[in-house]
């Protein structure tokens, strides 16, 4: 009998791996509600892969060295810039065996992004520093711990744009991992009239891809250190997109000829 629930325990480990920490709602979209996130991954896949990818600065580092040898860290990104690194985290990270889960907000707006990421077979986290902080914070270090790269929007889920919350700062302390800025600079794009700008890249846009230099957080850090690495964090990924937006900086290391992100090179 022991044996048996020890089985039913890793069992259901293991199954919780794409379980959202929270209940689910109803999508508000009536009779179309529940077609509406397969057609929304359909819509981010197919308008992503028309995009071009010219630049992936650090990435050799970020991608090989850290997640290449499994090894996961605290991916921190601005929540305008979530279209396009949706996509391309599904697509670069899964390659290097380093699944990914993504803090989502536990309201209703969050919903449908929660989602759209477990169609792409990615892992959710719900919850907020407004809403189920405490709960989410155990979720991903739980993630983590099993081997999961925790993506976090810190400005997110309602701002203000560009101001990061102390959130990522505590989980890199607590788990011991780094935290990675990461963002991306659409050429031609459309942004939305919303809190945070959501930038939704047009067809055939170049895109470039940045990674920061991750930034470790002392397990005894105090509430002066914490301030002071969450302030560095979000001066580092105001600069790293103020950068990725400037596209006379371009490097140009476009991937090799022929080739594009969703050709798996």
């Amino acid at each position: 009998m022991k044996s048996s629930s020890t089985d039913r325990e890793k069992k259901r480990d293991a199954d919780r791996t794409h379980r959202p920490t929270r209940t689910v709602r109803a999508l508000p979209f009536g009779p179309l509600g529940p077609y509406i996130p397969s057609i929304a991954t359909a819509f981010v896949r197919t308008l992503s892969r028309t995009c071009r990818v010219v630049e992936r600065r650090n990435e050799e580092y970020i991608a090989t060295r850290l997640m290449g040898e499994k090894k996961p860290v605290v991916l921190a990104l601005w929540h305008n810039r979530i279209f396009f690194s949706l996509y391309y985290m599904d697509r670069r990270f899964h390659q290097h065996g380093a699944p990914f889960s993504l803090l989502v907000s536990a309201s209703k707006d969050g919903e449908l992004i929660a989602r759209l990421i477990q169609y792409m077979k990615a892992d959710v986290v719900r919850g907020s520093s407004s809403r189920g902080g405490r709960e989410a914070l155990l979720a991903l270090m739980d993630r983590t711990d099993r081997g999961f790269t925790a993506a976090v929007t810190p400005d997110g889920p309602r701002g203000p744009r560009y101001h990061a919350h102390p959130g990522a700062v505590v989980l890199a302390q607590r788990s011991g991992l780094p935290i990675v800025p990461m963002t991306c600079g659409i050429r031609r794009s459309i942004v939305f009239k919303s809190w945070d700008r959501f930038i939704c890249p047009l067809p055939m846009s170049p895109v470039r891809i940045l990674f920061g230099d991750p930034i470790w957080v002392p397990k005894d850090a105090d509430e002066g250190m914490r301030e002071y690495f969450r302030q560095k964090l979000q001066n580092d990924l105001i600069a790293l997109t103020t950068e990725a937006d400037d596209w006379r900086t371009l490097r140009r290391t476009p991937p090799a000829r022929g080739r594009t992100l969703s050709s798996g090179h």
